[in-house]
């Protein structure tokens, strides 16, 4: 059987499991529920809030916008070995989500693979090269193109959210800070954010 998609269709009635739920433990991976509305989002446009009867008792709910699920698994189907690798890394990159401004970062992740400039497998260095960089090196006849201006007004908040979201991992981790380690981590995250993208989407 094909593996359960990320974020389907739902609506009143379906039973789901929860993936992700940003900034909460109560709901762990993993716990079904029920779906009992859904509603627009007044955070976000064009996005929606999903009210959950959780079968652990809780009712908290999921904003499509940040958070992940998928249609409950049905009796006795055997799903592909690889449906499994998506939770295996998040339970081994909580701290991408802890430590770094995931939700920005993600947002900019999708504007740099609107602009086209780069294969995503590669685009790790976006996210900490700043403006600047992205301008001299791809932005020639870029001026009309709105995915990279986007991008542009973007860049140096991501590379600043990069910055101190390495910082904290280093901290967390015990690692010496200087610029030169500072510079080595960031890079190495920064791949590890591709991944998570490239799991998500």
């Amino acid at each position: 059987m094909k593996k359960r998609e990320l974020n389907p269709q739902i609506k009143q009635g379906d039973r789901i499991e929860l993936y992700y739920m940003e900034g909460e433990t109560s709901v762990p991976p993993g716990t079904e529920g029920t779906v009992t509305s859904i509603v627009e989002s007044p955070f976000e446009s064009n996005e929606n809030i999903i009210h959950v009867k959780w079968d652990n008792g809780s009712s908290l709910n999921l904003c499509t916008d940040v958070d992940k699920w998928k249609m409950a698994r049905e009796t006795n189907i055997n799903e592909e070995t690889g449906s499994n690798r998506e939770y295996e890394f998040f339970g081994k990159n909580e701290e991408l989500f802890d430590l770094f401004d995931w939700r920005f970062l993600r947002k900019y992740l999708k504007v740099i693979q609107q602009t086209g400039i780069v294969n995503m497998l590669g685009a790790g260095f976006t996210l900490y090269c700043g403006k600047e960089h992205l301008e001299r090196y791809y932005g020639e006849d870029k001026e009309d193109d709105d995915s990279f201006q986007d991008a542009l007004e973007m860049a140096n908040t991501a590379k600043d959210k990069m910055i101190q979201g390495t910082i904290k991992w280093m901290q967390k981790n015990n690692k010496e800070i200087t610029v030169d380690s500072v510079n080595t981590y960031i890079k190495r995250l920064s791949i590890k954010m591709i991944e998570l993208f490239a799991t998500f989407y």
